[in-house]
Order: C-alpha cells, then structure tokens, then sequence
C-alpha cells in the first residue's frame, strides 16, 4: 500500500504539474544581504529541504526600494536576477518547483511606512514607531503597481515558477483589503470592490506581463480577528474576487492585533507547544467548501505526515504548507514518504523568538544543523578515539551519536535505567505534545548508531580505568535546586522531577507548589488535572518571569486560570509545621497559613559542580562537560546544539 497516498498524490496550479502536496512555508530565515540580492546562506538552507517536496515558496521578495526600508529580499533591480535564478536553480535541481513571494510592507515597515490611509489610531495616535506612516497618493498606488508587476517579471527571468502575493499578516495589500485599515473614499476604498482593486489590478498586470499561464497565488488573513476586519465569510467573498483577477491558489493565513502574543490568536497560525496543531483548519475548511477547483493552501502548525494526508483526503485543504516542521527536519517529505521518523518540532518558539524578536539568524531548539551542512566528516582509521560520555539525556545522547557518525568507538554510561534526562519528566505532560516524540526520536536516534549504551550504571574512577578512553565527555545535567525552608526528610516533600514521575499516583490531594517558573507551573498543571487541588507560591511578581518567550508563557497561564490552580504572587514559603505551610507576601509582610497534603519543590535547578569536578578529575585524557551540568539553562536549544559541536570536533 503507498505511504499517504494523497500527500504524495500530484497536482496542477495553473498549468504547472506538481508532484505532491507537500509546500516549504515562506519563512525568513534572519541573514539578509545589504544589497537585497539572495544571501548563499539561504540557499543553503532552501537545498537542503528540496528532497521529495512539491514546491517551495521563498520569503517575502520586496518589490520597491522607494516605499519602505526594512531589508528583505529585492526583486526591484535586474542586480537581483542572478541571485534569484542561482535560488531557483537549486531547487529544480531536486525536481521541486518554486514561487518567489512578492510583497511590500506598508505599516510593518517602521522606518518608513507607506500606507493606504492615515486617518486611524493604528497610524497616528496608538503608532511607536519614530516615523509616522505616510498615506499613498493615486499615482504612487500605480507605481507600487507596478513594481509588483515588475518584481513578477524578474521572478520569471530568474526561472521561478509563479509567485505569490503577499497580502497576509499587516502588509500593504492585507492592509488595503482590511476595512479596519482601509479608509479611502477614492477608487481603491470605501467599497468591498474598490478595497479589493489593489491587488487584482497587480494580479492582471502580472498575468499580462507574464502570460496566463505563469501561476499567481495569493496569501491573506483569510481571519482578521480585530474591528472591521475580516471575517469566515469575507474572507471567501476576497479569495472569489482574487481568482477572478486571476489567481490561481490560495494560500489561507490568520492574524489579529499585535498587541497580544500570536499565541493567543483565535486562529493562530503558530500554534505553541500547549496548543493544539493544525490549528486554522477551520479557515482552509471553510475556503475549499466555496472555492471548487482552486487550489486552496493550508498553514497552521501541521508537523505529522498522517494528519498532512488527511487535512487533504477530508478536504480541508488541497496542499500543506511545513514551516517549523521543516526547520527541525529538513528531509521531512523524504522522510515522510520512506517512513523514517522524522526529528520532530516541539514548537517551542525559538527560532521565530530568535529572529522576529531578536533579530538574529535562525536556530532550531532540535536541529542543530539547520542550514543541512554536510559537516560530519569521518576520521581515518589513524585518528580513531574511544570515547566515554556519561550522561543519557538529549546533550549526551547528541554527543554520543554525533561522535559515533564520524567513526569513533563512542560508549554511553546513564545512570538510570532509562534514556532521555530530564526529557523523560518533560514529556509527562500529555499537552506537551510533541517532547514525547523527541523522546522517542532520540532513543531511536542512538538505538540506530554504533554506541554501547550502559544503562543503571553510575560512573565511578574505576570505570574510567577500565575504559581508557581518549576523550571524555560529562552530560550528567543539572539537580534541583533546594532552598534551606524545603530541607527536610518529611516524605511529602518531594522535587518536581519525582512528582511528575509519580504524578498517576496523586488524586483528591491539597499539593502546593514552590515556584512558578515554566517547570512549577507546568507540574502545577499536570497535577491539577489529575483532580488535585493546586496552589503555586512564586516569589515574583508574575508566573514564569524569566522565561523570555511570552508567545509560550501567556498559553500556559491561561491554562492555569482556566483549570483553577491558586497563584499567590510575592510570596515565599517562610516554614512547614505538621500540615500546614507559612507564607509570606514579600510586598507587604503579611503572613497566612495553608494546608497541604503535599509540597512540591520547583525553585529551580543547579549545575553539579562538584559532581563535575570530581568526574573531571577521574578522567586523565582530554574531557569536555556539555549541557545543563556546565551552565543551567534548562533550554534543550543550548545542549544540544553544543553537543553536536563537541561530537563533530572529536
């Protein structure tokens, strides 16, 4: 029986055949060149997603360098060409087709914004950018025109295989679609039709220019959850109105104000690693029942093959756009169609945190070869090196392997007899949905690979003796941190690693929880729906403080609210006498008294410094210590990726 047979089915756009369902979502990647031209970086990284897909879209291509200054890349100069066609070079080498994605940005360019009207909060009394949006007169509407038209054409010479219009999230067409944004009372406003006339003019302009023939897709907030935005049902009247002009798929996407976390969207496009996937289903559903034969492009968090076929055997979608699954795991329709596990995104918001709000180059919390680099070179039979990695969690396990990969006799000692670290505790979770399958992907990972693996053994000075080996590497991770208050042998007093591994056993239970960071309030969850009574005492002034990634924290304390788990807020655990806990309000001093049947301890973790020390001194060949043992982070980001490190230049 073929493996998903309707993801890998073919299909037309237009007159371009297609060999299966599968999309690379247009996604930034942070590394732009001064010049707009495409950086060798990006190619890099589009290569080694191109086994096996359908097509490819590229990010957002600006079409003019006169309205708005934020860099992209640029299809506005014949300069650029070469780039372009160098990008679409490498994916046609693979057999895949790809779109360039055509946009301008309109209010998202803060340095200097050009939008369709002025005369709203949005741009001018609630605007925070140091320079304020200009409105676009008629004759620069034509010019912007276009330069869409244009951008297309050089799309066309560099070999690309249609583009897409990019009227989605607060860009210039989302914004001349969108009543809330759109105030114009000329020919490109006040009426659906004229609001609309922005982009079907470029949409024919294109296909003049380009022949009918050349595929033109369109991206918008199918859902535009604020005043005057747009809704399910607009949102189908706009895609009727852009196949008319010409269109030839439609790509859904949903958006709301910025002023909250995407995370919180009605639809978010992004789901977090609390929410559920495929999560504007209901949006593309809504399109393909109205559309007939258009091509309708599905987004939203869809990261499992399985479910990809079936968004599209249910028809809720005709093609699927992988944007976070494909930076975790570049051969993911390779993958998909052979049946080999797949590295699984835990949608941990790292990489859009890094470059969206940091302003950095992409990483991947699970991928730490995100550009796809061949960089694993095996040594010569000469350079061979026993190697001894103790530690079972995701830094040694990525170490272990890694090492393996270039030929090394690599053995792993875990002192429990289990692989995976603290990852076992934080898969528990079942709304933590995709840590279980990292789990299982990197068991199987080193299950796979040429490393002795020693489980229920603790690394002692005359093991490393026995062994003699060559290299060392210590991945032993972090312990819990116990403030002096919660030092105590009292049974019901336990740290949040064994209260998740016993988290079946506790039903109809008062448990407080010390500490409200991402591990306190995720284990305040756990225990909470297993019908138990929950309270967390957190020091700070707000759950989760530290955690800088918002877009993840707001979804679990609304989670938290909404299962009724207690949050005293400045408050500490000030002693513990027979059944009852003293607090105190740290911003006003006053003491009160809980009962508790249980206390769970999640102040926090600390690196073993002294466990590392001595391991280091046991070892009299070259070591290395990786992961939280080193500097406690409690990210998977920084294990792993340095793990991958270590193990390379072994």
């Amino acid at each position: 029986m073929e493996r998903y047979r309707n993801l890998f089915s073919p299909i037309k756009i237009c007159n371009l055949e297609i060999r299966n369902r599968i999309v690379l979502s247009p996604m930034g990647i942070g590394i732009y060149n001064d010049d707009e031209t495409v950086a060798d970086k990006y190619i890099d990284f589009i290569k080694a997603r191109t086994d096996e897909i359908g097509f490819i879209i590229v990010t957002g291509c600006r079409v003019s360098c006169r309205y708005g200054k934020i860099k992209f890349f640029g299809c506005y100069s014949d300069s650029q060409i070469p780039s372009l066609k160098k990008l679409a070079e490498t994916a046609h080498a693979n057999g895949a087709k790809i779109f360039l994605q055509i946009l301008a940005l309109g209010g998202t360019d803060f340095e200097e914004p050009f939008v369709p009207s002025i005369n709203i909060p949005a741009f001018y009394e609630n605007w925070t950018g140091e320079t304020k949006p200009r409105e676009l007169d008629n004759s620069q509407i034509k010019e912007v025109i276009q330069d869409f038209i244009s951008g297309a054409k050089r799309a066309q010479m560099a070999g690309f295989d249609g583009v897409e219009l990019f009227g989605s999230e607060e860009g210039l067409i989302s914004e001349f679609i969108t009543p809330h944004f759109n105030r114009r009372e000329d020919e490109y406003g006040g009426s659906f039709n004229n609001m609309l006339r922005f982009p079907s003019e470029i949409i024919r302009g294109i296909k003049e220019e380009c022949g009918l023939n050349f595929p033109v897709g369109f991206k918008y907030n199918a859902f535009y959850d604020i005043e005057d935005g747009i809704s399910l049902e607009s949102g189908v009247e706009i895609a009727k109105k852009m196949i008319e002009a010409g269109v030839d798929y439609i790509h859904e996407w949903s958006f709301s104000s910025l002023n909250k976390p995407m995370s919180l969207f009605k639809y978010t496009p992004m789901p977090n690693l609390y929410q559920q996937r495929n999560s504007t289903i209901p949006i593309s559903t809504n399109l393909k029942a109205s559309l007939n034969d258009t091509p309708v492009i599905a987004v939203c968090g869809i990261l499992k093959p399985d479910e990809a076929d079936s968004i599209i055997s249910e028809k809720k979608a005709d093609l699927v756009a992988i944007g976070r699954g494909y930076i975790a795991e570049e051969m993911w329709a390779a993958k998909s169609k052979s049946g080999k596990m797949i590295r699984p995104c835990i949608r941990c918001h790292v990489c859009h945190h890094e470059i969206a709000i940091l302003g950095n180059q992409i990483v991947c919390s699970v991928n730490p070869n995100v550009f796809g680099y061949n960089d694993i070179v095996k040594v010569s039979e000469d350079k061979v090196k026993r190697v001894l990695v103790i530690g079972g969690g995701p830094a040694g396990i990525t170490a272990a392997v890694t090492a393996s990969k270039r030929d090394h006799l690599v053995t792993l000692y875990e002192k429990e007899n289990m692989l995976g670290g603290k990852l076992v505790q934080g898969s528990i979770p079942e709304f933590k949905q995709e840590f279980k399958d990292l789990l299982d992907y990197l068991r199987q990972e080193i299950n796979r690979s040429n490393v002795n693996v020693i489980l229920g053994i603790e690394v002692n000075e005359d093991i490393l003796k026995s062994e003699k080996p060559d290299v060392v590497v210590i991945a032993i991770g972090a312990e819990s941190f116990v403030p002096e208050v919660l030092k105590t042998k009292n049974p019901n007093v336990m740290t949040a690693v064994q209260a998740l591994n016993a988290s079946d056993s506790f039903k109809g239970l008062n448990i407080i929880v010390a500490g409200g960071g991402d591990v306190g309030c995720e284990t305040a969850l756990v225990l909470r729906l297993k019908r138990n009574e929950v309270t967390i005492i957190e020091p700070l002034e707000e759950l989760m403080k530290n955690d800088d990634i918002k877009h993840n924290t707001v979804v679990l304390e609304k989670m938290l609210k909404e299962n009724g788990v207690k949050v005293f807020l400045n408050s500490e655990i000030l002693g513990i006498s027979g059944d009852e806990v003293k607090i105190k309000n740290l911003s006003n001093s006053e003491t009160s008294k809980l009962n508790y049947d249980l206390i769970i301890n999640a102040t926090g973790f600390i690196e073993p410094v002294g466990l590392v020390e001595r391991f280091k001194s046991y070892a009299t060949r070259n070591f290395s210590a990786v992961g939280d043992c080193v500097k406690y982070s409690g990210r998977l980001r920084g294990a792993i990726n340095k793990a991958y490190e270590i193990g390379k230049q072994i």
